[in-house]
């Protein structure tokens, strides 16, 4: 399915557009403020097929900011202009205020190929996939679900398995997924409510103070997959902003009342948690245990590295990518070079979306971007200097650390580890990390 930017104003036109350009062009519509929400946007996606946008929003030229970007970077993108903009008129689509639904869901569809009679003659399916994960926290479900059958070369059925008054626990869910069961399906009108309603759901869960540790890691965890899903394709919106804020608060009070790592080890794995939270909750963890032994450490310092620990990895899409670690990790391994490059921007990439998280102050930007040792956030710096802030030194070496016992075929034990790590970072103020290891991780 095609993307759009949708740049809008008016909460009203705004829903009425969005709506008719999934409904009659097949499109996801992403919502954007301004030009450089979208620049950052198309930074990091820029398979989207087209932008729809005011002229201006407030004194901003918008639409001539996004042409501009979209030419000098020589994107297959084509925009629509909300009114008039003389000095691109030549160039894109311009229509005059006020724009009806109708013209632009038909400029809309000649842009991205489709032919909108048959768009609109057709019966089309009204049903979205939904992981089976998304179903984990939830007892009850507001809409009817459906499983798909498939009955020839390319024709499906729908078959509903789940009513919408129905209630389930999560081991109903996983006998589900024990058969091969990857994807729900949700009436296309009702993917919105369905959403929300889990996302809430997790949120309510996150927030109850008598959740045992197990419990609190495992709805962390589900939850911290919904968010990467959502931010991998439409960036960061009001619902992943506030389910990515409860999942790392929820994730710092697991984290200073964490078990032994041996046990919380076998804990994620017996639990099936995805690599990307083992990676995450670990990393959290290491850290806390790091700060603990220093003399400079306050709180928020534990709720910045756990903020950067839960984004670290947004935008990379695979396990073998999350486990590099070096370059040599990098230049060895079987990714495509689509992969690698995503790998060694990724820092970078990922304080381009934070742009649009409120709670990314400072500090949490620059941790981010100097993640694997670089300034620029831009490859992995084997052994970094000391000019480095003392957070990022901090996470860079419990990343090293947690990623090595993670995997399978390097060492396991802290007696084994710590000393390729001596042996990598051999500043002094990264030893001083690694003794702190030493002392306080049993």
């Amino acid at each position: 399915m095609s993307q759009t930017i949708l740049i809008e104003s008016s909460e009203d036109l705004k829903k009425i557009f969005a709506l008719n350009l999934n409904t009659f062009v097949g499109t996801d519509v992403i919502h954007r403020k301004n030009a450089d929400d979208t620049i950052e946007l198309l930074r990091i996606l820029p398979q989207v097929g087209l932008v729809i946008t005011q002229a201006k929003v407030g004194t901003e030229e918008t639409a001539l900011k996004i042409y501009q970007f979209i030419k000098s970077e020589n994107l297959a993108i084509a925009v629509i202009v909300l009114g008039t903009c003389k000095s691109i008129s030549g160039e894109v689509m311009c229509l005059q205020e006020p724009v009806s639904w109708e013209i632009l869901i038909k400029q809309a569809a000649e842009h991205l190929g489709v032919n909108l009679q048959d768009s609109i003659g057709k019966v089309r399916p009204d049903f979205l996939p939904v992981g089976v994960h998304y179903f984990y926290d939830i007892s009850k479900t507001p809409c009817d679900v459906y499983i798909r059958i498939k009955k020839g070369p390319s024709e499906y059925q729908f078959v509903k398995r789940i009513h919408s008054k129905d209630v389930f626990d999560k081991a109903s869910i996983q006998k589900y997924e024990d058969q091969g069961l990857k994807e729900f399906y949700i009436p296309k009108d009702y993917i919105q409510y369905f959403t929300t309603f889990v996302t809430n759901n997790l949120i309510q869960k996150l927030e109850r103070e008598d959740l045992n540790i197990e419990e609190r890691i495992i709805i962390t965890a589900n939850a911290h997959e919904i968010v990467r899903e959502s931010i991998q394709a439409i960036g960061f919106d009001d619902a992943s902003i506030e389910l990515s804020d409860a999942s790392i608060n929820s994730m710092v009070k697991s984290v200073k009342n964490s078990p032994q790592v041996a046990e919380l080890l076998k804990f994620l794995f017996s639990n099936k948690v995805s690599y990307s939270y083992q990676h995450c909750h670990l990393l959290a963890l290491m850290c806390h245990y790091v700060l603990s032994k220093q003399s400079w450490y306050r709180p928020e310092h534990l709720e910045t590295l756990s903020f950067v620990s839960f984004f670290s990895d947004v935008t990379l899409k695979s396990n073998s990518q999350m486990r590099i670690s070096t370059m040599r990790d990098l230049n060895q391994s079987n990714l495509t070079d689509e992969e690698k490059r995503q790998v060694m921007t990724h820092a970078k990439d990922a304080v381009v979306l934070m742009a649009n998280h409120p709670d990314a102050n400072d500090y949490i930007k620059t941790v981010l971007i100097q993640s694997h040792g670089k300034i620029d956030g831009i490859g992995i710096e084997e052994n970094p200097g000391e000019d480095l802030h003392p957070l990022s030194k901090v996470f860079i070496v419990s990343d090293v650390f947690v990623k090595i016992l993670l995997n399978p075929s390097m060492p396991s034990s802290k007696k084994d580890i710590l000393p390729i790590l001596s042996a990598r970072f051999t500043n002094a103020s990264y030893q001083k990390i690694i003794k702190a290891l030493e002392q306080k991780f049993q």
